[in-house]
């Protein structure tokens, strides 16, 4: 039996036999493809388009007659590399089926993700004489999925990355600085009198201190530096190539100023102080828990002193030259 000749493996959907039978058959399985809710393309062997059904024309906006004839280089979103197009393309060439995301863009601009599956279509001698590619749209799924991941590595109140996010970077941040051999800081965070706040105006106020804080936050660092909530009123910073201590006292006096100016939350103003710990990498460790457990003894001693400043065990050994 011949595995290419379907004459030679008789379909069990068409019987090659009776020709109004198989006019019958292909009929159905055009008007299948025409209202098919994915899309549909197919090509000559070189990629040029020679048909997309509706459902393609629908969500990417190119008609039948504007499809024919292109190449599927027009739905190109500009976001996937070389190498993948290359991979795609020598995959179905050497006959094989390629399945992959696509993220396309239609002919009014939208960026759309597609789940796609492209075969080769071989004539009775085994000669490939077209691809189909059959996609369909995941733009909702993949949005939600996205969702979902941004929701678990952020802080869902202030929209901070979150302690597992927080984690992840640190440790990002410590192979890099142990390549490079350069120096980073990490910060605690404590807000001074929160719970006064809550208790007297309420945890709706609360809330609303604490989304304006982290914006106060984000405002006094760069954008190679991070700043999470690990919970509560507790915050971390990641302060990322410092050359100096003065590097250091600066941003944390920038922050000390910033949180000292009163909060307007709803209809009045509230004040909050914040005491800050400090651990410098490599001085106070050289790993994950003695760098985080370093800010949390400078943190704890703050607030031993009396709140409303900051510490850190290494600001009179110096360091390394940059």
């Amino acid at each position: 039996m011949d595995p290419i000749n379907p004459a030679a493996a008789p379909s069990p959907f068409l019987n090659w036999k009776e020709p109004r039978e198989v006019a019958k058959r292909l009929k159905v399985l055009i008007k299948a493809i025409e209202q098919s809710p994915v899309s549909v393309i197919i090509t000559d062997p070189k990629g040029v388009i020679q048909y997309v059904n509706p459902k393609f024309t629908q969500l990417m906006g190119f008609s039948l007659e504007e499809a024919v004839g292109q190449t599927p280089r027009i739905l190109k979103g500009g976001f996937l590399t070389r190498d993948f197009y290359k991979n795609m393309w020598d995959t179905i060439q050497e006959g094989r089926e390629w399945h992959g995301l696509f993220h396309n863009r239609t002919k009014g601009g939208d960026l759309v993700w597609e789940l796609a599956s492209i075969s080769p279509i071989r004539d009775d001698f085994g000669t490939i004489t077209h691809f189909v590619g059959v996609k369909e749209d995941i733009t909702e799924l993949k949005r939600l999925q996205d969702q979902m991941a941004h929701m678990a590595h952020h802080d869902q109140l202030t929209g901070l990355p979150n302690r597992f996010l927080f984690l992840d970077r640190l440790g990002q941040m410590l192979a890099q600085a142990k390549r490079r051999d350069t120096t980073f800081a990490v910060l605690y965070l404590d807000l001074d009198d929160f719970k006064a706040v809550n208790d007297t105006r309420g945890h709706a106020a609360g809330d609303s201190l604490l989304t304006a804080v982290a914006q106060r936050l984000m405002g006094c660092v760069r954008e190679t530096d991070t700043v999470s909530r690990m919970g509560g009123d507790e915050f971390t910073i990641l302060l990322a190539d410092i050359h100096d201590m003065a590097d250091v006292e600066r941003i944390v006096g920038m922050i000390l100023k910033a949180i000292s100016n009163p909060f307007t939350i709803g209809a009045g103003e509230c004040s909050v102080g914040i005491s800050i710990g400090v651990a410098i990498y490599p001085l106070d460790g050289l790993d994950t828990d003695p760098l985080l457990s370093a800010a949390d003894s400078a943190l704890y001693k703050v607030k031993a002193d009396g709140r409303g400043g900051y510490c850190f065990p290494s600001r009179n050994l110096g360091l390394p030259p940059a």
